[in-house]
């Protein structure tokens, strides 16, 4: 393939990872600020809504354990276009649903492909892109997320608050549709991770394998930590600003709109500086820092919206940013044609996480007389406590990497030197 055709390939998989990265992103994040909303029309508690948001992540989990054997055994382009069809069925449930047990069921085929596709996206960058531009691809496709923050999430709040919190599922069932139609027609078949010769057998005795090799069980932990260090706090943002400071429900768009225009400056210079600096020199940065927003959010006393604003910005500029070093870290820890298969292990280890963490912060955060929220700065303490842990994980990953680079390299002969006659 010329170096031309290579450009233009990767030009085409960054477009359409983002597009379904946007899909999945809005898929996902739609569901928390429509809280309010939702706990006021099927009259839920904040624990009732709590477990409605852990069953996305949960089921994300179940998910990528049982395919993750499967995950290396295809073509990425068959894989991806199955978890689309499964994540499109999945969001149309949840559009139709009459009620919160079947919102909740909605939720969980939702979060059963979207667990994976989120894994796929993963896989894909990390066979196309070497090590020195991976950096910078991951946080292109990150930008999805700010993209949804600033056009998804409040466009899906504006047609919530106009047709009912039905339509921005609709909308987003429509868009996975037609991803589903471009990923057909445009995305490149990649097969160079394939091996026929390894057996799914032996792709489970592997994948058992990573919970026992010690660079994986540290991937996996900074995983969970980090999860936990911002889950503790997400769920609950629209709820307490509406419940407890008297945001308006009207004002819940601007939060992700102006979030999500910071975050799409931020996130590419993030993403420039891991790669010059390397992961592991921006990442602690990037998690002291964040605990400032997230103990400022969660402590929040005032009804000033100007105030408000300027919080939830730095908040989901610092969430978003310190997931481009962490991620760039993570894609070392295994060798290249082990790597679906972990990244599949550990997005569903992050989705179970993910749904821990509501489920935890549920537990914690009650619902007062007045529908305010109460413990809600508990789980803040809690948050940054699980963020500054993730740091200590992040120094024991890089060392353990360097170290098997090490090995790796003393194993390999050395070129033989030519002699003199």
């Amino acid at each position: 393939m010329s170096a031309v055709e290579q450009v233009k390939r990767e030009k085409i998989v960054l477009i359409l990872l983002a597009s379904i990265q946007f899909a999945h992103v809005m898929d996902f994040m739609v569901m928390m600020p429509l809280g309010p909303q939702l706990m006021r029309i099927f009259g839920l508690s904040t624990s009732e809504f709590g477990h409605i948001v852990s069953a996305y992540g949960i089921s994300s989990g179940v998910a990528g354990l049982l395919l993750a054997p499967y995950l290396d055994r295809f073509d990425r382009r068959s894989f991806l276009k199955f978890c689309l069809v499964g994540l499109f069925l999945g969001t149309l449930l949840c559009a139709v649903a009459p009620s919160a047990s079947m919102l909740m069921l909605g939720r969980c085929l939702a979060g059963f492909f979207g667990g994976i596709l989120g894994a796929l996206v993963q896989a894909v960058i990390s066979d196309i892109f070497p090590p020195e531009r991976r950096g910078s691809a991951l946080s292109r496709v990150m930008l999805a997320f700010s993209i949804a923050s600033v056009v998804g999430v409040p466009a899906g709040l504006f047609f919530a608050n106009s047709f009912g919190w039905h339509a921005p599922f609709l909308i987003v069932s429509g868009l996975l549709l037609a991803l589903f139609l471009a990923a057909h027609l445009y995305f490149p078949s990649l097969t160079g991770h394939m091996n026929p010769r390894v057996s799914v057998s032996a792709r489970i005795q592997q994948m058992l394998h990573f919970f026992v090799e010690k660079n994986a069980i540290l991937g996996f932990l900074a995983t969970v930590f980090i999860v936990l260090g911002q889950f503790m706090v997400i769920p609950f943002i629209s709820p307490y600003l509406v419940n407890n400071l008297g945001f308006g429900e009207e004002n819940l768009p601007f939060l992700y709109l102006l979030g999500g225009i910071a975050s799409i400056f931020t996130v590419p210079l993030i993403g420039k500086l891991t790669d010059k600096h390397s992961p592991l020199k921006i990442f602690p940065v990037g998690i002291l820092v964040s605990i400032i927003p997230l103990f400022t959010l969660t402590h929040l006393a005032t009804s000033n919206k100007f105030y408000i604003l300027a919080t939830t910005t730095m908040f989901m500029v610092c969430m978003g940013g310190r997931m481009v070093p962490f991620m760039a870290l993570l894609t070392q820890v295994v060798e290249p044609q082990k790597r679906g298969t972990y990244l599949s292990l550990t997005s569903s280890i992050q989705a179970l996480a993910q749904g821990s963490a509501a489920l935890l912060a549920a537990a914690i955060v009650e619902t007062g007389t007045q529908r305010e929220l109460i413990g809600y700065g508990t789980a803040g303490w809690l948050a940054a406590l699980f963020s500054g842990v993730t740091i200590l994980l992040g120094w024991q990953i890089a060392k353990a990497v360097r170290h098997s680079s090490q090995q790796t390299h003393l194993k390999t002969p050395s070129q033989p030197q030519p002699t003199s006659e």
